[in-house]
């Protein structure tokens, strides 16, 4: 969920009372989270608030009935006993179903990956390749537990990654920071534990080769998701693993393929870098049964043959543009085979976390 937001303050209805919003921490696509004092247990918690109308006072929410509460209940129960996956505590689901619903999740921390990548950037602080490699390797073995439970998690984003540095005192209505933050208020790599949030659509793999569609797309979104292929599976998360890896090298705070304005436009800023003849994801078994509509909107198809011809001569003479946008002297040989796999177009032929983990990148000394 990203950071920041028009409005702190909630007004929650009377079967919310136990929990006093405190801050509004942010909003995702089905959801704003706020920090809250749960004053039965006397902690602080994070509530998302999930909304049953699709529309709350200038925030345009995808609307949540309580089969989507339900399920997102199910894959966050699924994944209770994974570390680095905010933990749901409760939920408080109304009577009627226009209505809110509420989910009560342990409380992470404030910051976000998006609003921390920002941060760097702003203070003009890159992130290295080790540091880099580290954020990645604890990510990669947090999607790893999470697809070993079954679930998909689908919308892999900075904003969905939530920073913990443990200074923050949970037990205090208006608590204040323990020692270990740094005095600029940044928290030190290595204190910080990052945990996987945003599981609002997330889904438990069904059986055979389809599944249901997925219809929200954004810049973290896989190729196969763009095209709004059914054929998909946990290999859509390393695509999304993919692009948060790219950022964080790019330093620069925004999505390396942004902004989140339109398949088509996401669509041909990714192929151009990734796959510029789109060759991986035709060469990939289920591009046969995507629909002609999402695959005319693939890059290049009314390109001529010269401007074809000359794309390839390009790529020949200049390398990958992939490999271009991260040279030798940003990211090295090891580092850049994880990143090519995971950013791979076919997704047959994409990294899975196991794999990804097994690389020489992850090893070295």
């Amino acid at each position: 969920m990203s950071g920041g937001g028009h409005r702190n303050q909630a007004v929650w209805p009377a079967y919310m009372a136990r929990y006093e919003p405190l801050e509004r921490l942010g909003a995702g696509m089905n959801g704003e989270v706020f920090k809250a004092w749960d004053t039965k247990e006397n902690r602080i918690i994070a509530v998302k608030r999930l909304s049953g109308t699709g529309i709350d006072a200038g925030d345009d929410l995808i609307f949540s009935g309580l089969q989507e509460v339900w399920r997102e209940c199910r894959c966050l129960r699924t994944c209770a006993d994974i570390p680095s996956v905010v933990k749901l505590l409760d939920k408080v689901v109304p009577k009627v179903n226009s209505d809110d619903s509420f989910l009560i999740m342990e409380y992470a921390g404030r910051l976000n990956l998006r609003g921390y990548m920002q941060r760097r950037a702003h203070r003009h602080r890159r992130f290295s390749e080790a540091e880099v490699c580290g954020i990645m390797k604890e990510l990669l073995e947090g999607v790893s537990s999470v697809h070993g439970t079954g679930v998909m998690h689908l919308d892999i984003r900075p904003e969905n990654v939530i920073l913990d540095g443990g200074t923050e005192d949970r037990t205090e209505r208006r608590p204040k920071n323990k020692k270990g933050a740094n005095q600029d208020g940044e928290l030190k790599e290595d204190d910080i534990v990052y945990k996987i949030g945003g599981f609002g659509i997330s889904r438990r793999k069904e059986q055979g080769p389809k599944q249901s569609e997925v219809t929200i797309a954004t810049a973290y979104s896989a190729p196969e998701l763009l095209l709004h292929s059914c054929e998909y599976g946990e290999r859509a998360d390393m695509w999304g693993l993919g692009c948060i890896m790219a950022d964080l090298l790019l330093g620069t705070g925004m999505p390396t393929f942004g902004p989140d304005d339109s398949e088509e436009n996401i669509m041909g800023k990714v192929f151009h870098i990734v796959d510029p003849k789109c060759k991986g994801i035709k060469d990939w078994a289920g591009y046969q049964g995507i629909a002609a509509e999402w695959k005319s909107k693939l890059p290049g198809k009314n390109k001529s043959k010269q401007a074809r011809v000359a794309a390839g001569l390009k790529t020949k003479l200049l390398g990958h543009p992939l490999r271009r946008r991260f040279p030798f002297w940003r990211l090295s040989a090891a580092g850049f085979e994880v990143l090519s796999g995971l950013l791979e177009s076919n997704p047959a032929k994409r990294l899975t976390a196991a794999e990804a983990l097994e690389k020489p990148w992850f090893h070295r000394r």
